[in-house]
């Protein structure tokens, strides 16, 4: 790691962290926190990249006050009822109504596996 440096950093989705993996893996010899890594995202991605991107746009759109941080940890988690999203924002500042709460099951509902 030395003389290496971040050049950009950007949260994205556990299924997106698999489909780079993997086609890394094609090409080179992943190390060993990169298999690591590649053995976690093929056992808990619950989405396909193109429901996270309909699934983000609607919840931005009916949740317009969820930050990006929220959306990433929503679609990785898929929450099923009110607790689990209870325990996603327990840390969190917001606080959401049973409207959005009951906005963002219905789209996780739409889009889950």
């Amino acid at each position: 790691m030395i003389g290496k440096e971040i050049i950009s950093e950007d949260i994205v989705p556990i299924t997106k962290v698999k489909e780079i993996l993997s086609s890394r893996a094609e090409k080179i010899e992943l190390g060993y926190e990169q298999g690591i890594s590649l053995d976690y995202t093929n056992k808990f991605s619950k989405m396909e990249i193109e429901d996270i991107e309909k699934a983000s746009a609607e919840l931005i759109e009916k949740v317009p006050r969820l930050k990006k941080e929220n959306i990433i940890k929503i679609v990785d988690i898929v929450p099923e009822d009110k607790k689990d999203i209870e325990v996603l924002f327990s840390k969190e500042r917001l606080i959401l109504d049973d409207g959005e709460i009951n906005a963002i099951l219905e789209i996780m509902a739409k889009y889950k596996k």
